[in-house]
């Protein structure tokens, strides 16, 4: 019993500092040397888990960044002027354009221009507050083929234009307040450019309008059809042709749907829109 006794007293002595130790470094560092297996299993897993949560969120926001930048390029296209544009349709009045642009006068103010492409499209040009270059041999009129240089819609000269239309100045002058009518689908003021007793072709029949009250009283939807509007401010101002009786064609020239106007001697403009086709 004594030598029992004289052993465990050696052994806890021989442990006592030592066991300390281990204790303190296990509650401070989390080893478990002296600790519980069971413990480091569950904190390495605790640690496993929250690397493949981190390497998560790092691998989500590279895809978003990368996700990002297709937009960001877009958007640099966009304020440089180099994003594709889609084909505009008849009537359209552009205002930005940038780059060379010959078409017919069909609206001139004293800062201002509006010119009508042979693809039907119209370009309106302010004029900056230095001033235009004109390079024009007759002045500016409405009616004449020019040639427009232009940044995002700021016109730094106006030319002849190098093609020569088939018609004269006058009847495309009058050409253009009947596209101006179609584009704001205005009944009055086609009625000012008609002359009566007017032809008009109607879903259910033809008939004469006898005057202007008679006329604007018919339907509008049906006389500014998406039909004739779009055969009319398609039609290229550079091929129209005077064609027998003085008429002018704008719109199919081979059948329906157009507006035909011809020579008008008894009107200040010299021409009236004669038929609604």
């Amino acid at each position: 019993m004594n030598k029992n006794r004289i052993e465990k007293k050696r052994m806890k002595k021989a442990a006592g500092p030592g066991f300390s130790v281990c204790l303190l470094l296990a509650a401070v560092l989390g080893l478990t040397a002296c600790g519980n297996p069971e413990t480091q299993e569950t904190e390495s897993a605790t640690a496993a888990l929250e690397m493949e949560s981190t390497t998560a969120v790092q691998e989500m926001e590279s895809t978003e960044e990368a996700m990002a930048e297709p937009q960001t390029e877009r958007e640099s296209l966009t304020e440089t002027g180099m994003e594709e544009t889609e084909d505009k349709p008849a009537g359209e009045m552009i205002t930005d354009a940038t780059g060379s642009f010959e078409g017919i006068v069909v609206d001139a103010a004293m800062n201002s221009l509006v010119i009508d492409t042979k693809d039907g499209i119209m370009y309106s040009f302010s004029y900056p507050e230095s001033g235009v270059e004109m390079e024009l041999s007759d002045g500016l009129l409405l009616g004449m083929s020019v040639l427009v240089k232009s940044e995002d819609g700021m016109a730094s000269s106006v030319q002849d234009g190098p093609t020569q239309p088939a018609a004269g100045q006058d009847a495309l002058a009058f050409a253009a307040d009947i596209l101006f009518a179609c584009r704001y689908k205005s009944m009055d003021s086609l009625a000012n450019l008609a002359g009566f007793p007017l032809y008009v072709r109607l879903d259910d029949g033809d008939l004469i309008a006898e005057d202007a009250e008679e006329f604007t009283a018919l339907p509008d939807y049906e006389i500014f059809s998406e039909e004739r509007v779009e055969a009319v401010l398609s039609a290229d101002l550079y091929e129209l042709t005077e064609l027998d009786g003085g008429k002018y064609v704008l719109g199919s020239d081979e059948g329906t749907p157009n507006i035909t106007f011809q020579e008008d001697d008894g009107r200040d403009s010299g021409f009236a829109v004669v038929g609604i086709n």
